[in-house]
Order: C-alpha cells, then sequence, then structure tokens
C-alpha cells in the first residue's frame, strides 16, 4: 500500500517539495543549536520552555483526541466513524512522532535522548512522555495499518486489535497529564491550579478533534475522500463541546490572575469566533467558514499552550521572541510529521477509492 505514495499530481509532489524543504532548513538549524547550544535561541534564565515545549505538548494532546474516534468505532460499533477511525489513528501516530521530535529538540542535544533510557525514572517527566509517546506511535500505526490492509483485502480486522484498542484508552488519557507536569510548575492562584487537570483534557480533545476536521475536509477538497456527512456533524458536535468547556476555563484564568499573556487573550477571542461559527448553520454550511473556524479553533488552543509558558520563576510574564533557529528547527520537526502523515493517508484514500469502485 505504501506504493500509493509514489503517485500523485502536480500538486501533490509540490507538497512533497515543500515539506522536504522545511526539513532541510530544519536540519540545518539543528545542526547550528547541537554546535552552540542553546544560545541560538530565545530563552534564557527567566524562560526554561519555547516553541519545542509548546509543539510537544500541543502533538501529545492531538495524539491523545485521536481515541474519541477509534473508541467509538472499534468498541461500539459506531459505523459513521468507520470511515475516519484509521485516519485518526494515523494522526494519533503522526502527532506522537512530532511530539517526540520537539522533546528531543527541547532537551537540547540529541544525544541526551539516549539517557531518557538510562536513567528512566518514574519521578521525571520526560522519561514518562518517553515512553507513553513511543508506545502510543506503535499502538496507533500497528493498528491502523493492520485495519486498512484488512479493508484492502475485503476482511474482518484481527481480532488482536480489539484488545490493544482497550490498551490505548487509559494510554490516551495520561499522555496529556503527564505532558502537562511541564506546566505544573508555573505559579498560579491555588484555585486556578485545581482546574489544571481539567483543562488539559478538554484542551486536548477541543484541539485535536479541530485538526481531525480539518485533515478531513481539506482531504474532501483535495481528493475525492468523503468521511461522510454524520461522521463530520458528529466531530463538529464533539469539537463544540469540549470548546465551550476549554474557553470557559480559558477566560476564568484571563479574569482571575491580575497578569495574563496577550497570547492568552487572543487564544480566547479567537476559540470564541471559531466556536461561534458551528453555532450558525448558515456559516457552517459554508465550506470557507467552517474550515477557518476549524482551523481558528487550532490555533487557538496552540496559543493557549504557548501562553501558559511565558511566565517567569517568580509568576511574572516574559517577554519573548523565538529565534530564526528555533522557528527554523519547530517547522522542521512539523513537517517530517507532516511528510509521515501525507504517505500514510494517501495510502488510505487509495484504499477507500477502491473499495468505493468495486
Amino acid at each position: 500500500m505504501i506504493e500509493k505514495a509514489l503517485t500523485g499530481n502536480r500538486y501533490y509532489w509540490l507538497w512533497i517539495a515543500l515539506l522536504l524543504l522545511v526539513i532541510a532548513f530544519g536540519i540545518s538549524a539543528c545542526s547550528q543549536q547541537m554546535l552552540l547550544g542553546m544560545s541560538v535561541t530565545g530563552l534564557g534564565d527567566d524562560l526554561r520552555w519555547g516553541l519545542s515545549t509548546m509543539q510537544f505538548t500541543f502533538m501529545a494532546a492531538v495524539a491523545a483526541s485521536t481515541i474519541l474516534v477509534v473508541l467509538p468505532c472499534y468498541l461500539h460499533g459506531y459505523k459513521p466513524f468507520g470511515n475516519i477511525a484509521v485516519i485518526a489513528q494515523f494522526l494519533g501516530a503522526s502527532a506522537s512522532a512530532i511530539a517526540l521530535l520537539s522533546l528531543f529538540i527541547d532537551m537540547g542535544k540529541p544525544q541526551l535522548v539516549l539517557d531518557l533510557l538510562r536513567y528512566a525514572t518514574p519521578s521525571s517527566p520526560y522519561s514518562w512522555a518517553f515512553f507513553l509517546l513511543t508506545g502510543y506511535f506503535f499502538i496507533n500505526l500497528v493498528t491502523g495499518w493492520a485495519t486498512l490492509g484488512a479493508e484492502r483485502k475485503g476482511v474482518p480486522a484481527p481480532a488482536w486489535i480489539k484488545p490493544v484498542i482497550y490498551l490505548s484508552i487509559p494510554w490516551a488519557i495520561t499522555l496529556p497529564v503527564v505532558t502537562g507536569f511541564v506546566y505544573a510548575s508555573f505559579p498560579s492562584n491555588h484555585w486556578i491550579a485545581s482546574l489544571f487537570a481539567l483543562r488539559l483534557l478538554s484542551s486536548a480533545f477541543t484541539g485535536g478533534t479541530a485538526l481531525l476536521l480539518l485533515i478531513i475536509l481539506i482531504l474532501k477538497r483535495t481528493t475525492d475522500f468523503d468521511a461522510g456527512r454524520e461522521a463530520t456533524d458528529k466531530l463538529v458536535m464533539l469539537v463544540t463541546s469540549a470548546g465551550v468547556f476549554t474557553f470557559t476555563l480559558t477566560g476564568v484564568e484571563c479574569f482571575a490572575i491580575s497578569e495574563v499573556p496577550l497570547l492568552s487573550w487572543l487564544s480566547l477571542l479567537i476559540g470564541i469566533a471559531s466556536i461561534t461559527v458551528y453555532f450558525v448553520p448558515a456559516w457552517k454550511s459554508s465550506g470557507r467558514w467552517f474550515m477557518g473556524a476549524s482551523a481558528g479553533v487550532v490555533f487557538s488552543i496552540l496559543a493557549e499552550k504557548g501562553a501558559a509558558l511565558l511566565y517567569s520563576s517568580m509568576g511574572a510574564v516574559v517577554a519573548y521572541t523565538p529565534t530564526l533557529a528555533e522557528v527554523s528547527i519547530m517547522l522542521g520537526a512539523l513537517a517530517l510529521g507532516v511528510l509521515f502523515l501525507t504517505i500514510l493517508l494517501k495510502a488510505v484514500v487509495a484504499v477507500k477509492r477502491a473499495d468505493q469502485q468495486a
């Protein structure tokens, strides 16, 4: 099935070339960071985490959110999700890969990755994140590929997939919580801190489901793949429900804390505006508004993750300007994951198209 990735029109190969170019810039910037250390970044004594940490926590949340589609499809036999379950699994695998790359970048030196294995300890959030992300990557990739292969042959999915899906449920819920331990060291009001776990899970389900919805909309425009009206409506319902809860908690933080980053306010405003589109039938029926709203929700959750990192150890908001090297490395890791997802989706679309023709 992987040979399907070697065929495509001009726009497909332009997209692949663009991703490879971004990856090349990222590798170049990463080599610069290996030589000069973290001095090439905009980080400092008052700011310990930046773009790589933001991408790490966001992508871990995206990976976890795919369980909202996989669980109803495999365990409850919800047929409308049958067309997109494999897409969700491949998104989970790709997001896990990007999160792992961002974790390695965040450590400063790639060779330190081996220390996560040599000196793994239950008291280290990075050790937990490394093993959880690695395991979740293989769970989604193996089960998704086995399901797609069975669909291609016209036979039922292997029986061993269901127990693995059972295993992935607590795995997925643990992912955003463990990666969110990075944020636990930041000072905040005690009653705001009590909402910490709820915000992690709700924002994960909001941003990840919105990203899945955006991918489905893009596939519908660029290929003849259609997830179906019922599946799309169900995803919108999930994004809307989780989004209302998430942006309510974000609003509580913005109004309750004396000093919040401007990025938090931007996240809140864009999130509310995007969710509003889903409530207006005329806007929701418009392809551009619908896609823009989904992209807005994704950006809002990403901005929320970044805003939480802009506090110093004393609780003050710190000015942070990412350097070109940081941006290049982050985009390079993202492009590598997107390239991986593109190849997998190419196989999915080919199998679905063959089923429709048959």
